[in-house]
């Protein structure tokens, strides 16, 4: 199971300002794998896609959406594995709304970059229709030109700093920074960062690498936030994973739903929807507690975006649509994802949102390349001690 938004370090971070409801630049798509899914090379696909996406303008009646879906008869998302914020019931959901085949779990590991990339190098015989990236991917994917411009019936009722204003992708949820914790092995429950160092969490945490996963290089800026630091002074971030190391609290163990069930890893450094995701999956074997920390916290959004050359282009939009959707929102929120739509949404009484301590939660703007930089030239050395 893939639980970490990756990033190949071949692409390069793009520049975006978030702030208002929600935000921070992220690095990276829905999987971990780091090699593109080999399905990619068998998978058939639609002819003409391209001509038909290039056709199509940047909105669309819902009722021609419709007609024109069911006669595709089918949609294929890359990057959006069943794990993630809950997009397995959602594929499900919208498969029976809609009555077309899905196409989506071969692919759903695929990070923001290998998804951008596949887009650009299918293009001749494009497969997949859609893409779930960081946001910092959102411009770059423009860049790429491999995005349809395409505006859903719920536009205006996403924020401004978090769409691109000609409808080639727009955020659809986000997630904040949290500890994954199995209560059969923890008696007490860390609740902050400096919490992570004390001796009695010796050996029983995990945290992916920073210089790959999004979730993860925003947990080193949230632990700078923690001690004084900031998304422009990250040191304290680093010293502080350093300390963790050199503790024997992290030994380098990776966070996994897997390590996290087999008992591993004791506590996880995760996105608070997978930390959910493994609550309920687990059904208390073992028992999870998802602990937002109080003293440093960092949200990351991300976006959705139609390729250019989707062999079912108007599946594609009408995913798009759905995914923007009272339904589809609230089904993010069912993962434990803060859907992007909120304020207009009456959430049913079974959903509980984990409650944010807004003034240790970092809207990050600006370019993150020199983090990432930092990170990347500093996290073997400094942290890791290699």
């Amino acid at each position: 199971m893939k639980n970490n938004k990756m990033k190949s370090k071949k692409n390069r971070m793009a520049v975006l300002a978030v702030m208002g409801l929600c935000g921070t630049t992220v690095l990276a798509g829905c999987g971990t794998n780091t090699g593109v899914s080999n399905s990619l090379a068998s998978s058939g696909s639609a002819t003409g896609g391209s001509n038909q996406a290039s056709a199509i303008g940047v909105t669309v009646p819902y009722a021609q959406l419709v007609a024109k879906t069911k006669a595709e008869g089918t949609v294929h998302g890359f990057g959006m594995p069943a794990n993630w914020a809950n997009l397995g019931n959602m594929w499900s959901s919208f498969q029976k709304k809609y009555g077309i085949n899905t196409l989506y779990q071969a692919e759903g590991n695929m990070s923001s970059g290998q998804e951008l990339q596949a887009f650009q190098s299918e293009k001749n015989h494009p497969i997949g229709d859609v893409g779930d990236i960081g946001i910092s991917f959102g411009p770059t994917a423009v860049q790429m030109g491999v995005t349809a411009p395409f505006k859903n019936k719920y536009w205006n009722q996403i924020p401004n700093n978090l769409k691109d204003s000609n409808g080639n992708w727009a955020a659809a949820y986000y997630g904040v920074t949290a500890f994954e914790v199995n209560t059969n092995k923890v008696k007490n429950v860390p609740t902050t960062w400096a919490d992570l160092l004390k001796p009695q969490y010796r050996g029983m945490i995990g945290f992916a690498d920073p210089r790959q996963a999004a979730v993860s290089l925003d947990a080193v800026i949230a632990a700078a936030y923690a001690f004084g630091g900031s998304v422009n002074n990250i040191e304290p971030g680093l010293q502080f994973f350093a300390k963790l190391k050199k503790s024997g609290n992290w030994t380098g163990a990776n966070y996994s739903t897997a390590a996290m069930q087999t008992g591993q890893v004791a506590i996880g450094i995760t996105w608070n929807y997978l930390a959910e995701a493994d609550q309920k999956q687990f059904a208390g074997n073992p028992p999870i507690k998802v602990v937002v920390p109080s003293d440093g916290v960092v949200a990351g959004p991300y976006v959705e975006v139609v390729n250019k050359y989707a062999p079912h282009p108007y599946a594609a939009r009408l995913l798009n649509t759905y995914l923007f959707s009272n339904a589809g929102q609230i089904s993010y929120a069912e993962g434990g994802a803060y859907p992007v739509r909120l304020p207009y949404l009456h959430l049913p009484s079974t959903v509980h949102l984990p409650k944010l301590n807004m003034s240790a939660v970092h809207f990050l703007s600006g370019n993150l390349s020199s983090v990432q930089n930092q990170i990347i030239s500093q996290w073997g050395t400094q942290v890791l001690g290699q």
